[in-house]
């Protein structure tokens, strides 16, 4: 992704040659060419965008370096002498390491406010939704899309402009010391851990070791900073005897303790502070709740929580979260899609299907994925959702994948059931599975396809209104 939509000049050949020691064998390196944007990929990569050459497992970026040019790059950086002296190129030892040294020399001179997001679910849309609030206070830069690992960091990083007023950085994690890496980077003013929950298990022994890996992003805590845990996770005391060894500001969110007053109305909040009220009925429960925890980072921040009144009210779930679109089938067919089809897991598939519960108004037809990365205990916790689904009582149960099937198998006395073994099969059915007026939910493990799924019904059949 480029910020070359930010009118103004990211990086000088002085800094990147300071922050990596890099060398401008040539003298040409840039040729007084602006930056406005990085890149690492030759298919995304646009106009004046400066070229990143990173070697990976099954790529080289040296090897696109022509494609880099030909697509309007300002400059490249190379960990490859032939390759900078044919090229005009900066010069050093490596790249990926060099990206890194450019990250921190990013955070180092950036003079806002960053805030740092981590949890087992709903990171993204809470990064998204922060990125809304704060843009009413001041110039705000997010993490595009989930790019939330050592490499999307440091490239989230060299895209901060370094006079915007606020960063949100998504800061994600599948095995320990990673967290703690990133935090280290990021250098966060202050925390939010969304919720801690069994996301990731193939390569953890149990849940508290997710939370302990999840605590991780204290590391990188500025002095003075600040926490906000949620309040009505499990592992919220865990957690703050943690907290408190890096900062004695640690603040709750939730129903049960928060710096509001929070009222929970059936499937909906209302919010009270002082001469502040808003309620977060358009929202599903799961994201009203981590609105609570952005709410709260206004408040630690003595913000105006009036200035967003009108921004709540627009807010809606990224793509893949949760979001809904209507299709026309044909002229006698339009459905909804409600797309939470970008992950999955046990605690946020149940939350999904508890919230449909709670709206119940029609019959969904669901389709189901695996959910995986959970290990040896992957079927135990597959099998833990038939009581959900026996109480959704959907209209019709698709699953797709391996494991899944394990859903249709226990329910197909039920209501309707029927697996796929995969999704063109489901792809090239669908239009005959579903009727005029269905509510079709999707979720499922991004390793099924189905955002991908997803994503293709919107280009094949025609948005309906």
């Amino acid at each position: 992704m480029s910020n070359s939509s930010i009118n103004e000049i990211l990086w000088t050949k002085h800094e990147l040659i300071s922050a990596s020691k890099g060398k401008d064998l040539t003298t040409k390196f840039l040729n007084n060419k602006k930056i406005s944007g990085i890149s690492i990929d030759t298919r995304s990569i646009q106009q004046n965008d400066l070229f990143i050459a990173i070697k990976g497992k099954n790529f080289d970026g040296h090897d696109f370096l022509e494609k880099a040019i030909q697509k309007g790059a300002s400059g490249v950086i190379v960990s490859r002498k032939d390759s900078a002296l044919k090229y005009n190129g900066l010069f050093v030892k490596n790249t990926h390491a060099a990206l890194i040294n450019f990250a921190e020399f990013s955070r180092n001179r950036f003079k806002g406010k960053t805030i740092g997001i981590t949890g087992s679910n709903g990171k993204t849309t809470t990064k998204d939704m922060a990125k809304v609030i704060f843009s009413e206070f001041g110039k705000t830069f997010a993490t595009p899309g989930n790019s939330n690992n050592i490499i999307g960091l440091s490239l989230s990083l060299m895209k901060l402009p370094s006079n915007f007023n606020y960063c949100i950085l998504e800061l994600g994690m599948s095995k320990k010391n990673e967290l703690k890496k990133l935090s280290l980077i990021a250098k966060p003013d202050l925390i939010i851990i969304s919720n801690v929950s069994n996301n990731h298990l193939e390569n953890f022994k149990s849940e508290k070791d997710i939370a302990l890996a999840k605590s991780e992003i204290f590391h990188g805590l500025i002095k003075n900073g600040q926490i906000i845990l949620n309040y009505d996770n499990k592992w919220y005391s865990f957690l703050k005897k943690i907290a408190l060894n890096y900062t004695d500001q640690v603040i709750p969110f939730g129903v049960k303790k928060s710096i509001f007053s929070v009222f929970q109305e059936k499937d909906s909040f209302l919010i009270k502070s002082e001469n502040f009220k808003t309620n977060l009925n358009h929202l599903p429960h799961h994201l009203a709740f981590n609105l609570i925890s952005i709410l709260t980072l206004v408040k630690c921040l003595k913000l105006d929580l009036n200035k967003i009144k009108e921004k709540i009210k627009y807010l809606s779930p990224s793509d893949g979260r949760g979001n809904q679109f209507k299709l026309k089938i044909n002229a006698n067919k339009t459905i909804t899609v409600i797309n939470d089809a970008y992950n999955s897991s046990p605690h946020s598939l149940e939350t999904s299907l508890t919230n449909l519960y709670k709206n119940n108004s029609n019959k969904y037809v669901l389709i189901i994925g695996d959910m995986l990365e959970l290990g040896p205990n992957s079927y135990t916790y597959h099998k833990k959702i038939v009581p959900f689904l026996k109480k959704l009582s959907p209209k019709t149960l698709f699953t797709i994948g391996n494991i899944s099937k394990i859903l249709t198998d226990n329910l197909k006395n039920n209501f309707v059931c029927r697996h796929f073994k995969n999704i063109k099969l489901l792809e090239v059915n669908f239009d005959k599975l579903v009727h005029n007026n269905d509510t079709v939910f999707v979720k499922g493990s991004n390793g099924t396809g189905l955002y991908k799924f997803c994503k293709n019904l919107e280009k094949k059949y025609e948005l309906g209104e």
